[in-house]
C-alpha cells in the first residue's frame, strides 16, 4: 500500500510529500489471531486437554467478549480508545482462559512457585496480545506502557485469588465467601496496582503531578473501575469453572482447597479404606458458587 499526504496550496498547486509504503498482510485483517492461535495450542498440544470439557472454555470466553463489544458500542467508543482497549480486554480474557486450561499443570506446587508461574504465563499471552494487535511487531514506547499495565492488572488479579484462597483454605470454603473475597481483594489490590502505575507512568515523563489531591483521586476512581472490571470478569468464568466437573477439580488442586462434597456411597468406601489407617476425617465443603 502507497500512501501519498496532499495539500492544496491555490495558485501554487498541490503539493505532495513523498509516498509511504505499507505493507499490508492478510492477518492485519483478523487483529489478535496470534491470541487465539495460542489458545487453540494449549486445547491441542496439551494432552490433558484433548477431552470435549476443555472447548467449553470457549463459552465464558466468548460471552465476554460479546459483553465487552455491547459496552463500547453502548458508549459509542472512538474508534482510537477501542484501539487502546481492545487489546487489553482480549489479552486479558485469553490469559484467563489458558490459566483454566493450565491449571492442573500448576496445582501440586509451592503456592509461590504455582502463583510465578501464572503470572508467566499472563504476561506471556499479553505480550502475545500487543505485538498482534500491533501488526508491525515492533515495541514501541506506548507499547511498552501498555504491557506494564496490562502486567500490573494480571498481579493484581493473581494476588487476589492467592488472598482469597489463602483466608478460604483457613477458615473454611465456600462459593460465596470465595467470590465476595476474591471481589474485595481484586479492587484493593487493583487500585495499588493503577497507582503503581501512575507513578511509573511520570517516571516516563520525568515529572510528578502538581496536584497530588486530585491524582490520588484518580487513582481511586480508576482502581475501582478497572477492578471492578476485573472482578465480573473472573466472576463469569468461576460461575462456568465451578459448574463443570472437568475445570472444577482443576480448580482445586491450582489452590489447593478441599473438592466438593462426596456421595454416599464414595464415602462408605473411603471409611472403609481408612479404617486402618488413619482416624482422621475430612471436611467436605461444596465448591460452586
Amino acid at each position: 500500500m502507497k500512501i501519498i499526504a496532499s495539500q492544496d496550496t491555490g495558485e501554487i498547486g498541490p503539493k505532495e510529500v513523498e509516498p509511504i509504503i505499507y505493507n499490508w498482510n492478510w492477518h492485519h485483517n483478523i487483529p489478535g489471531l496470534a491470541l487465539w492461535v495460542v489458545l487453540l495450542g494449549t486445547i491441542i498440544l496439551v494432552k490433558a486437554n484433548h477431552n470435549p470439557h476443555a472447548l467449553l472454555i470457549v463459552l465464558p470466553l466468548l460471552a465476554v467478549n460479546l459483553l465487552w463489544l455491547g459496552f463500547v458500542r453502548l458508549l459509542n467508543f472512538p474508534s482510537i480508545a477501542r484501539a487502546q482497549y481492545d487489546p487489553l480486554f482480549v489479552s486479558y480474557t485469553v490469559g484467563i482462559a489458558v490459566l483454566w486450561l493450565l491449571a492442573h499443570k500448576l496445582g501440586n506446587r509451592n503456592r509461590f512457585v504455582t502463583f510465578l508461574l501464572a503470572l508467566i504465563i499472563m504476561i506471556v499471552v499479553g505480550f502475545v496480545g500487543q505485538l498482534s494487535y500491533n501488526g508491525t511487531g515492533e515495541i514501541s514506547e506506548q507499547t511498552t506502557l501498555f504491557l506494564i499495565f496490562q502486567s500490573l492488572a494480571f498481579f493484581a488479579v493473581l494476588v487476589a485469588f492467592v488472598l482469597a484462597a489463602f483466608i478460604t483454605h483457613k477458615l473454611f470454603y465456600h462459593g460465596l465467601l470465595f467470590s465476595l473475597l476474591l471481589g474485595f481483594w481484586t479492587v484493593i489490590i487493583s487500585i495499588i496496582a493503577i497507582l503503581t502505575f501512575t507513578l511509573v507512568m511520570f517516571g516516563f515523563e520525568g515529572r510528578l503531578s502538581s496536584n497530588l489531591t486530585d491524582m490520588l483521586l484518580g487513582v481511586l476512581v480508576v482502581g475501582l473501575v478497572i477492578g471492578l472490571l476485573l472482578y465480573v470478569i473472573n466472576l463469569a468464568f468461576m460461575i462456568f469453572g465451578l459448574n463443570v466437573s472437568f475445570f472444577r477439580e482443576r480448580f482445586f488442586v491450582c489452590f489447593q482447597l478441599k473438592s466438593m462434597p462426596k456421595t454416599t456411597g464414595q464415602v462408605d468406601t473411603d471409611r472403609l479404606s481408612e479404617q486402618n489407617s488413619s482416624p482422621e476425617t475430612s471436611e467436605n465443603y461444596p465448591s460452586s458458587i
